[in-house]
């Protein structure tokens, strides 16, 4: 799982790159490095750079960081989300979108028994979504990016790493698996 998420995420960013600039309609800012606002109000720290790669086209990767506690379990690790964005107006990378997602999760879980012994996990999951927003570019430097659409985490795998613990014992929420939402807005940089 973990060959694969980075294989996909190489592929994107190569795909980025390699676009010959004869490729873009519009005449404006082609990159938009983005900070999302509202991440560390759960506890998580995430980045984004998109790159337009026509006028109605642009490819977008996030990295995140987590440090957060979930029902008494510490929950620590990264995330990496390549997307897709697709905007109809034709004015990429602002405007109206859609952007169909994947997500990968690579945490370390902590958890302290009745007894005070602690016990340690790791957990990697893998999933994806789909993503409505609008992408404003003020003075052709400034992007405030505004999303939210479901999530899902499709496959996960716990490894509990201290003996006398098991899975359950830890509490890792939507992360392992299951639906959720997710929410944004980004404040950013147009170059």
């Amino acid at each position: 799982m973990r060959k694969i998420a980075k294989v996909f995420t190489l592929l994107l960013v190569v795909v980025a790159f390699a676009a010959p600039s004869k490729s873009f309609a519009q005449d404006g800012k082609k990159n938009v490095f983005k900070v999302n606002l509202l991440s560390p109000i759960v506890g998580s720290y995430n980045f984004f750079y998109e790159r337009a790669l026509g006028s109605k086209t642009s490819l977008q990767l996030g990295a995140g960081f987590v440090s957060l506690t979930a029902s008494g379990t510490g929950i620590t690790g990264f995330s990496v989300t390549p997307e897709f964005r697709f905007y109809p107006s034709g004015n990429s990378p602002k405007g109206f979108y859609l952007a169909p997602f994947a997500r990968y999760n690579s945490l370390s879980l902590t958890v302290t028994d009745n007894s005070g012994n602690e016990g340690k996990a790791t957990l990697a999951s893998m999933g994806g979504g789909l993503s409505v927003g609008y992408q404003w570019i003020f003075g052709d430097i400034v992007s405030l990016d505004l999303f939210a659409g479901p999530v899902f985490n499709a496959s996960s795998n716990v490894t509990v790493e201290t003996n006398g613990f098991t899975e359950d014992s830890f509490s890792t929420g939507s992360f392992s698996g299951g639906t959720g939402v997710r929410f944004g807005l980004t404040l950013g940089v147009a170059f």
